[in-house]
């Protein structure tokens, strides 16, 4: 892979991760803010997968697996998931459940409206 592919993957990661983390400290708590930036990111996935043929692979390499794959991570659903399954593992199971179908819906919107 080409070194300058490298480079928008690790920048799209470095920004997608700090928006993560903004999002997860924001006004909306934890779980609605990682919630918020799972779905957010599954949906601009969606459309990056959707429209991707249109853009150069830099741009592609930096936005889909840099930014959303940072964005989107489901090793902090995981560790959401299993604090929560301390407390309430009906609480546990809703969030996995409600998180993972918003995402998937998120996702499939665009490809259905703009893929081909």
């Amino acid at each position: 892979m080409p070194w300058d592919l490298w480079l928008a993957i690790a920048l799209g990661g470095a920004l997608g991760a700090a928006m993560r983390h903004l999002a997860a400290i924001g006004a909306w708590g934890t779980l609605p803010g990682v919630f918020l930036a799972n779905t957010t990111g599954a949906a601009a996935l969606g459309l990056l997968v959707a429209v991707g043929d249109s853009l150069a692979s830099f741009w592609f390499a930096l936005l889909a697996t840099g930014v959303c794959g940072a964005l989107t991570t489901y090793s902090t659903l995981a560790v959401q998931v299993w604090e929560l399954r301390r407390e309430s593992r009906s609480a546990a199971l809703g969030y996995l459940l409600v998180t993972t179908g918003a995402g998937g819906l998120a996702a499939l919107v665009p490809l259905l409206v703009w893929g081909h």
